[in-house]
């Protein structure tokens, strides 16, 4: 498998590209050659003649002035533009071209005022040159036609430098859009990991507690009473048999995916999730742990499974705080109420709240805090003025409840 590139990386030119000295060496090249040859070619065989060692000089003054059109464009304009005024009138003469391709690279790598402005100027002095001057060295036909051709080099390099931003403007939008989406990406990756943690704290943290408990309670009445010790230790088994099917389900979801997964993980991702109607077994497995627990509901519960799924958390998380850190408890409710206006959940609890570790202080409050607020509701939970602890949840209304067909 190929590592993917990150959008943080920048993207090296390619191709010739990657090598602007090169290329406008060869570009150069590519001028003074012919041009030489030209001028060696239409001098009549004088090779002494000292026109000829101008001519060549001023074509080697072109080529070089080309090297720079990429560093400095406008010089390179200037030096190319002298040489074509001096030798328009010579035959065989190629300094139309160099400035030609002097004001395409203006076109290029300046902006679109100094192309224009390069090539209003250049051919004002052809012009000028001309018809001011009809007996200069500047023909006044030749000067249109090459015109025209400077017209072309600046139109084709205002084409390139538009064609390259936005070529670049492109670039820049889907790296944006490939930031955008590994942050989203982010973001959906850790709400995930907030999930599965929260799930596995209700799971682990409410399993634990109820085996903890009934497993010390068993050990206390093993030497008076066997009998109930055994039956304690059957609810063990049944609470992490429980507590193991759940974790099948969320394994299960989690590889639904994977159709090479384990079957059993699958076989528990098809059972139903928890809701409202196993409340009471729920209250069943603390009273077997000791905790005096009550019921206590009113009206007909939302057959959303999501919103039924945090109010069986949200009372598994009470009760089992309250049977971990709630000392000489007499008396814990839990409260159900499904009305038009609002759903209400609380687990109350009349006994003396002790202080939870420092490293687990507030993981099951957190979880079940984000849990209500996916659902849309909010929760409150801490110390009551008469003693004890409360936590309330409250969640908005549903829109399809049975109440409001």
């Amino acid at each position: 498998m190929k590592t993917p590139i990150s959008s943080s990386e920048p993207r090296e030119p390619r191709g010739w590209r990657s090598r602007p000295r090169v290329t406008d060496l060869l570009v150069a090249a590519a001028y003074t050659a012919p041009a030489l040859a030209a001028a060696t070619a239409f001098s009549g065989g004088g090779t002494e003649a000292p026109g000829l060692v101008l001519q060549c000089l001023a074509v080697v003054v072109s080529g070089i002035g080309l090297v720079f059109r990429r560093l400095a464009p406008m010089s390179s304009l200037a030096a190319t533009a002298v040489i074509m005024l001096i030798t328009f009138s010579v035959p065989a003469s190629f300094a139309t071209v160099a400035t030609a391709m002097a004001l395409y690279a203006v076109g290029v790598y300046r902006s679109a005022r100094h192309a224009v402005v390069s090539l209003l100027g250049t051919s004002a002095i052809l012009l000028v040159a001309a018809v001011l001057q009809p007996l200069s060295m500047v023909d006044l036909g030749q000067a249109v036609q090459a015109i025209a051709v400077l017209v072309i080099a600046t139109l084709s390099g205002l084409n390139v430098r538009t064609r390259r931003r936005y070529v670049s403007a492109l670039v820049d939008r889907a790296d944006r859009l490939t930031r955008e989406r590994e942050h989203l990406d982010s973001i959906a990756a850790a709400a995930e990991r907030n999930a599965i943690a929260r799930e596995m704290h209700d799971i682990v943290s409410h399993g634990l507690a109820v085996m903890i408990s009934l497993a010390h309670g068993s050990a206390e009445i093993a030497s008076t009473d066997p009998a109930r010790a055994v039956h304690a230790m059957r609810q063990v088994a049944e609470t992490g048999r429980v507590a193991v099917t759940d974790m099948r389900r969320m394994l299960g979801v989690l590889n639904e995916g994977d159709t090479e997964g384990n079957t059993a993980e699958l076989a528990g991702a098809a059972q139903p999730s928890p809701g409202v109607g196993d409340i009471p077994d729920l209250l069943g497995l603390f009273r077997s742990a000791g905790l005096p627990v009550a019921l206590q509901s009113a009206g007909v519960p939302p057959a959303d499974p999501g919103i039924q799924l945090a109010i069986y958390r949200v009372v598994q998380e009470g009760l089992t705080n309250a049977l971990k850190y709630a000392r000489a408890a007499t008396a814990v409710t839990v409260r159900t109420e499904f009305s038009p206006k609002t759903i209400l959940v609380s687990v109350t609890d009349d006994g003396h709240p002790e202080v939870a570790p420092a490293d687990h202080a507030g993981r099951g409050v957190a979880g079940m805090r984000e849990r209500v607020a996916l659902c849309g509701g909010t929760l409150r939970a801490g110390p009551l003025t008469s003693g004890g602890w409360s936590v309330t949840a409250r969640f908005p209304p549903q829109e399809e409840s049975p109440w409001q067909r």
